[in-house]
């Protein structure tokens, strides 16, 4: 009679140990660097051009506050990563105004890394930037026509 309450407890011991041995929440995977913290955010382009617009806004932040250049450096390190994880798509999707872009935000991005950089001469490339993004970020949240919506526009003789 007691061997079945000792096979029901084991069982119910067992199974207890094997709940317990399940993952610790330190062995989960952690973001705790900036970079895996602007993939996660940006997922699609928008996103991507609003987050080098807000790194740009905090630029001009310190800029226009006369920080210390470290932050400037810092934050023109951030800019340069926001920049990087949109750059390809922008360069596929809209080549003209990548082009315009790169114009004013990589000589701003050079300039930021400079052990004393020239704060007047960032403020032109950081509004140049900044209006330059707004327009393509207007562009980039206009959803876009499908290849057969195209088709019956032109079909129709408009574009």
């Amino acid at each position: 009679m007691k061997k079945p309450y000792y096979t029901a407890a084991s069982f119910l011991l067992t199974g207890m140990l094997a709940a317990g041995c399940g993952t610790d929440e330190s062995e989960q995977p952690v973001l705790d660097t900036e970079t895996d913290t602007i993939e996660e955010t940006a997922r699609d382009l928008p996103s991507k051009i609003q987050n080098v617009q807000n790194t740009l806004i905090k630029l001009q932040t310190h800029i226009d506050s006369s920080e210390s250049s470290e932050d400037i450096q810092e934050t023109g390190k951030s800019l340069e990563e926001h920049w990087d994880l949109a750059e390809a798509e922008i360069e596929e999707q809209y080549p003209e105004d990548y082009a315009a872009i790169e114009g004013s935000l990589y000589p701003l991005i050079d300039e930021t890394k400079k052990d004393s950089p020239d704060t007047e001469k960032m403020k032109p490339w950081v509004e140049d930037s900044n209006e330059k993004l707004t327009a393509l970020l207007e562009k980039a949240s206009e959803p876009k026509k499908e290849e057969n919506e195209l088709e019956l526009d032109l079909d129709k003789g408009t574009r």
